[in-house]
């Protein structure tokens, strides 16, 4: 099976787009935290999907907006 990613992201593009510091990332990484990464050369790369499956799975919902739906 080959797979191909449009685009990575290093660790320091991650950490900018979420507002965290490299070091934060890599931890998270190292305990298993985190979107699903490649590593090439030694490098970690985080694949644009997977943050992106990995953001969406950390979407939460406001109980009294559900509740609300469901009387309307």
């Amino acid at each position: 099976m080959h797979t191909t990613f449009n685009s990575l992201l290093s660790q320091r593009e991650l950490a900018q787009r979420w507002g965290r510091t490299e070091s934060a990332i890599s931890l998270a990484t190292a305990v298993g935290a985190g979107p699903r990464y490649v590593k090439i050369d030694g490098a970690i790369r985080y694949p644009v999907e997977e943050v992106q499956r990995y953001e969406r799975s950390c979407l939460y919902f406001d109980p009294a907006e559900v509740a609300l739906q469901t009387v309307n």
